[in-house]
């Protein structure tokens, strides 16, 4: 089979899903060194350094559909897409955008729209993201080589984000408290202001509290009475989140998008991780670690304990999150 010259990735709407298909892409660019690479992403992604070899694409979903955006890629030449959400409607845009090679995996009634539809190796949720995405390349072999996910940021980028922001301080430990996906992955906010307290008083670390503008209020409760820890939930916008965890010293966060920005950094990190499953998504970055809990009921991956204890998150106890990051401030 003669390789594509030009190649179009779907790529996944979550956040996090989103730094962990750059893995994928950087496989897809080595596989294929000579062809046109594009990225299709969700609106308001445009904006990050993502891996390709030609253009971004955003899709908005509040004012396109599915398979009208598909229809309109339809004279451009693909030869094969890759589909790495699991949804129905992202396969619809890939049957409706005509290209012969529609590449991703079967489930949710979308064997008939791919060509080929892949079926999965192994049990959900039993290998990393990474892992599943990367298998897409190479479906007929049992193991497939690991590539870690990357952003490769100029220092002229990160200052372009940076400008007009407050001034940094010179070195600051980062602490991104959120998840949107919901209160089942958030470790509570006592225990982060307990850990801030540690870092500043102990270790006089200056920390920077990084968030959404719905993570505000949580960032004012962990910054309470404490000197050297500023809020600055909701002050930046995503490129800008990306171009400050470049310059964090290190990130305490929850399983979270701004978790993954960090593993595809390459830098430090602490992730704690609550009602899901570090086999599927933990950071893959040679400078993360982890910490988790494992219930009886573990992983359950709901967005709200249905048992309404969050045992996972609680038994993760402040000194043990401040044993693992002086560990990693030494």
């Amino acid at each position: 089979m003669t390789d594509p010259t030009k190649i179009l990735i779907r790529m996944p709407n979550w956040l996090g899903d989103l730094m962990m298909a750059t893995a994928f892409c950087r496989a897809v660019l080595e596989r294929f060194p000579e062809a046109t690479v594009d990225l299709i992403v969700r609106k308001g992604f445009e904006g990050l350094p993502l891996p390709h070899r030609g253009t971004l694409l955003p899709f908005d979903r509040e004012l396109t559909k599915a398979g009208d955006f598909g229809a309109k890629l339809a004279n451009r030449g693909y030869q094969r897409i890759y589909v790495l959400p699991p949804s129905f409607s992202s396969a619809w845009m890939a049957w409706r955008s005509r290209i012969p090679e529609r590449i991703g995996y079967s489930g949710d009634g979308r064997r008939w729209l791919l060509r080929p539809a892949i079926r999965p190796a192994w049990q959900p949720r039993t290998r990393h993201l990474v892992e599943e995405y990367l298998h897409l390349l190479s479906p007929q072999d049992s193991k497939t080589p690991l590539v870690f996910p990357q952003l490769e940021l100029s220092e002229e980028w990160v200052s372009e984000q940076l400008r007009g922001l407050p001034a940094l301080p010179k070195r600051f430990i980062a602490l991104a408290p959120g998840a949107i996906y919901g209160p089942a992955k958030q470790w509570p906010e006592v225990y982060y202001h307990e850990v801030a307290a540690q870092l500043a008083q102990r270790w006089n670390e200056s920390i920077l509290i990084l968030g959404t503008p719905a993570d505000h209020a949580s960032g004012e409760k962990i910054a309470q009475g404490l000197f050297g820890v500023e809020n600055w939930c909701g002050r930046s916008n995503l490129p800008q989140l990306v171009a400050l965890l470049s310059r964090a010293k290190l990130l305490l966060s929850n399983d979270s998008g701004s978790m993954h920005i960090m593993a595809a950094l390459q830098r430090p990190q602490l992730a704690i991780f609550g009602s899901t499953s570090p086999t599927w998504t933990r950071p893959l970055n040679p400078h993360a670690r982890f910490l988790y809990r494992a219930e009886p009921c573990s992983p359950c991956f709901d967005r709200t304990c249905q048992f309404s204890h969050t045992n996972c998150l609680i038994s993760i106890q402040p000194a043990d999150a401040l044993q693992e990051l002086e560990n990693m401030l030494v």
